[in-house]
């Protein structure tokens, strides 16, 4: 059963894609008399995302370039800003793919300081601000997760209840009595999706409904 395997750990960690970040960080690079300037920080749409960038530019409107990459599940963007093509965007969005940090916003300022830095140069420069950033951030888990909807006979409304509550990793959302009996929105851990579903199965003895409602 659920909560037997639950008691021994089996449900304490649920499928991770990836990390985000908890809050922005920041951290600052100095290569040749160029000072570099690294910002990272949640970004959940390309939006947020684009904010982050703004606000970077408001921050700092004397820096010579506001470089920047984002990843928001599949999608992706960066930025080299005049930099020579290749050398500041592109490494930036490597280092959060190399990372596994989804849902996030990395930009790079740099205040020229008279010393070209050559193509390597630049590219070793905004990867290693971004790295940096990264080194200083609180990086939490992103747990992929579904919504269902849950429909049980009146009497059995204490049994799905006692279910949820054994479980980590599924939250009681809205509730509703109706001529249906008791229906209840869930959201679980997708890695306990199926196993859920045939525990809910057992206690009920197969009068209860789940119909996934969004993945």
């Amino acid at each position: 059963m659920i909560a037997d395997r639950r008691a021994q750990g089996a449900y304490t960690a649920f499928t991770v894609s990836s990390v985000t970040l908890a809050e922005p960080a920041e951290q600052e690079l100095i290569v040749k008399a160029s000072r570099f300037v690294a910002t990272v920080a949640p970004a959940g749409s390309e939006a947020l995302a684009r904010a982050r960038i703004a606000a970077a530019r408001t921050l700092h409107p004397d820096a010579s370039h506001h470089c920047y990459a984002y990843r928001i599940d599949t999608t992706m963007r960066f930025s080299d800003d005049g930099e020579p093509g290749g050398t500041a965007g592109r490494p930036m969005l490597e280092v959060l793919l190399k990372r596994d940090v989804d849902l996030v916003a990395a930009v790079v300022v740099r205040y020229f300081g008279g010393v070209k830095l050559g193509a390597g140069g630049l590219v070793r420069a905004y990867s290693g601000a971004v790295a940096r950033a990264l080194d200083g951030a609180r990086l939490v888990p992103i747990v992929a997760t579904v919504e269902i909807e849950v429909r049980v006979p009146f009497a059995l409304a204490a049994t799905l209840y006692r279910l949820v509550d054994e479980i980590s990793g599924a939250v009681m959302g809205s509730t509703a009595y109706g001529a249906g009996g008791f229906s209840a929105r869930l959201t679980l851990a997708d890695a306990i999706r199926h196993e859920f579903a045939a525990e809910l199965a057992d206690r009920t003895r197969g009068a209860a409904t789940m119909t996934t409602v969004r993945r």
